[in-house]
């Protein structure tokens, strides 16, 4: 699925949903807006700004909470990655 196929553009802020810890990797989420329920990842790295120690799933938004992304691509293996830094957020609001 392309991300015109699930009506999103590429660097496009989204709210999405915490649905679950990958281990140490990341956060498994769905969109919730504008689109209805796409599933997608935001790494760890890309959770917040750069930091100089890895953060650990403690450090990660809870479950179930909704948080403000934006859309990067699709991965060779079909997963949609997302950043959560709130510099790539306010650079695709200032670009709007």
């Amino acid at each position: 699925m392309g991300m015109e196929r699930a009506g999103l553009t590429q660097f496009q802020a989204v709210a999405c949903e915490v649905t679950a810890h990958r281990g140490r990797f990341g956060v498994d989420v769905e969109i919730v807006d504008p689109a209805a329920r796409v599933p997608a990842f935001i790494d760890f790295a890309l959770l917040a700004e750069a930091r100089p120690e890895h953060p650990t799933p403690s450090d990660f938004p809870e479950m179930g909470s909704v948080i403000e992304a934006v859309t990067i691509d699709f991965m060779p293996n079909g997963e949609l990655r997302l950043s959560a830094r709130r510099s790539d957020i306010a650079e695709v609001r200032s670009a709007q």
